[in-house]
């Protein structure tokens, strides 16, 4: 047996008007909506021979709205008016508006809905009455030859929705609605959407329309726009223009445009229509043949929208690109702007990562270079990206760089690595390495026969000396020959150094903690390499076992370990101060008997 649903009509419209819409005061869209239909199919039906308008007339709690579009027959308000969900498209224009679920946003301030319309085909006006408990009456409206084509709805306020129908209200949501409108809204008689859309305009000549466009970015951000990209898309029919943010913004704010339907505000948070890397941009865009969703508030996602979002993209690559030849300046301030942002996209987007590698910035130890630059200084043949991402091996590396030598990528910052390691494996045979300290003094130079004989001592008395340190010494050639010492740490040095600190300081459960992961290593912490080409290294060389040989190690051991920054523990402060005070009191000493010496010594 077939059976029939029962509906609460009253209970569906107050679920519909209360939960379908985001706020009461989405009636002022509706109805200009339905409006702005209504004119369409008078335009598309009847001729253009009329200046459409749509009017708000506020007399206390009582609003009067008013369109002279096509207007209403019988037929229509029974098929299109008092039908909930039939689509309101007539013959082949397609509306955006849907009049039975439209012009339920108006129970949301009213309890009823008095709607008096004269169709365009001639026929007479009529009157329908709507009530929120879902009754309505429907008769013939005021019997007036020259009654004008098209629809006026009268709304009285609801208890508690009063507010909702203040002019200055309502010419604000009126003039936010339909800003793009071809034609004026008028609330009380004063025009609310003069401005339109300044992209349009050409009539003046590029400059004076690329002066409006950005004032009206200004006014839009709150600030000028670093730039601009005109939009415009074949697929949905989609044009306006994308604002490049003058400020930094977060990744989880991106996508908040403002978009329009056939010129009416569809939403101000959009995130749909633009490509999800376009994080830099905030858009308006108006959208001709894109079709929105039940309650009007965002786009449907469909085939027509993901084309459009794909044009769009699109163009966003070519103006960066375009921005790349002509303005370089410009697109230098855009990714500082933007820098940690592109990089996190970059780490996980293969097409942003093929968009802006080419541009992005990294420290080198020959300065600040892009990728092509850094690889353009290296074999051509075997080209190579060579990066630290450990800083104390970095500056240590960035010291022993000479000219014509590959530079040292320093990688330190979030996403550098990632970004490096993608890059070459999307790079057609660049080869990506990774230094170690080991990688470093692979390069150094090993000591001939007569230099291992004449540094024997040298090496004996360092190892000896350092030894208590927990650092292994070595006596090595390498360039620049400026640099007498180098400290390398090994994988738990600073580790040990912090624990040590930590420990004698202050202790406590983070100390305990690093003792913790320290416990198990058995390897001396750093490995330091004297400089046998260094001048001041091969004087050490001809000193015997003492005092002083064993105070200027150790205070090259520490000078090397400041060069590369490390943390220094207790121990090393203490070398580092009785070393200098040694140095200091020979200094004083020497002095002091040159002053005692007889004059004629002198």
């Amino acid at each position: 047996m077939s059976h029939s649903f029962s509906v609460d009509l009253g209970g569906l419209i107050d679920l519909l008007s209360e939960h379908l819409y985001s706020g009461p005061e989405v009636y002022v869209r509706e109805l200009m909506q339905n409006g702005v239909d209504a004119i369409r199919a008078r335009q598309q039906q009847f001729g253009e021979g009329f200046s459409p308008t749509l009017t708000f007339d506020i007399d206390g709690e009582t609003l009067t709205f008013t369109d002279n579009g096509v207007g209403l027959t019988e037929d229509d308000i029974h098929k299109f008016l008092a039908t909930i969900g039939r689509s309101s498209k007539r013959g082949n224009i397609e509306l955006i508006g849907q009049f039975g679920i439209g012009l339920l946003a108006a129970f949301l301030v009213s309890d009823q809905i008095e709607l008096v319309s004269r169709s365009a085909s001639g026929t007479k006006p009529l009157r329908w009455l709507g009530h929120s408990d879902g009754s309505y009456t429907l008769e013939p409206g005021p019997d007036d030859a020259h009654a004008p084509v098209g629809t006026r709805i009268t709304l009285h306020a609801r208890q508690g929705r009063a507010e909702y129908l203040l002019p200055e209200k309502v010419s604000q949501w009126a003039g936010e609605f339909g800003a793009l409108l071809p034609f004026p809204i008028t609330v009380n008689g004063v025009t609310v959407n003069e401005n339109g859309a300044p992209w349009l305009n050409t009539e003046y000549g590029e400059a004076a329309r690329r002066e409006a466009v950005l004032a009206y970015g200004a006014q839009l951000l709150g600030a000028p726009p670093l730039d601009f990209v005109d939009i415009k898309t074949g697929a949905g029919q989609v044009q306006g223009v994308a604002f490049i943010l003058p400020w930094t913004p977060t990744l989880e704010r991106r996508g908040q445009h403002r978009v329009y339907v056939r010129h009416m505000l569809l939403s101000d948070q959009e995130e749909e229509l633009t490509p999800r890397w376009a994080f830099f941009i905030r858009a308006v865009l108006d959208a001709g043949a894109l079709r929105p969703n039940a309650a009007r508030d965002a786009l449907r996602d469909d085939a027509d929208l993901a084309a459009a979002r794909e044009e769009i993209a699109g163009q966003l690559r070519a103006y960066l690109v375009g921005l790349a030849e002509r303005d370089p300046a410009k697109l230098r301030q855009l990714i500082e702007l933007h820098y940690l942002s592109i990089k996190a996209l970059a780490a996980e987007d293969d097409d942003f990562l093929a968009l802006f590698m080419p541009w992005l910035p990294f420290e080198t130890s020959a300065g600040s270079l892009t990728l092509p630059e850094y690889l353009a200084l290296g074999s051509q043949e075997h080209p190579e990206i060579r990066f630290s991402s450990d800083l104390n091996l970095y500056r240590q590396a960035a010291q022993l760089a000479l000219p014509g030598q590959t530079p040292i990528i320093r990688a330190i910052y979030t996403y550098d690595s990632t970004l490096l390691a993608r890059y070459a494996a999307l790079s057609d045979g660049v080869r990506l390495t990774q230094l170690t300290p080991g990688d470093l003094v692979q390069e150094f130079a090993s000591l001939t026969p007569q230099e291992l004989r004449e540094t024997a001592t040298l090496r004996d008395v360092a190892v000896d000396t350092l030894l208590p340190l927990d650092a292994d010494a070595r006596v090595s050639r390498f360039d620049p020959a400026e640099i007498p010492a180098l400290a390398f740490a090994r994988s738990h040095r600073d580790l040990a150094r912090t624990r040590e600190k930590l420990g004698g300081e202050q202790g406590g459960l983070w100390a305990d903690l690093l003792g913790d992961l320290g416990a198990d290593s058995q390897e001396a912490a750093a490995e330091v390499h004297f400089n046998i080409a260094h001048p001041l290294i091969r004087q050490a060389a001809q000193l015997s076992d003492g005092p002083l040989l064993r105070r200027v190690l150790g205070m090259l051991y520490v000078q090397a370990l400041l060069l590369g920054q490390h943390p220094l523990t207790a121990r090393e402060l203490s070398l580092l101060n009785n070393g200098l005070a040694g140095l200091i009191a020979d200094a004083l000493a020497g002095a002091g008997q040159e002053q005692a010496a007889p004059s004629h010594l002198n």
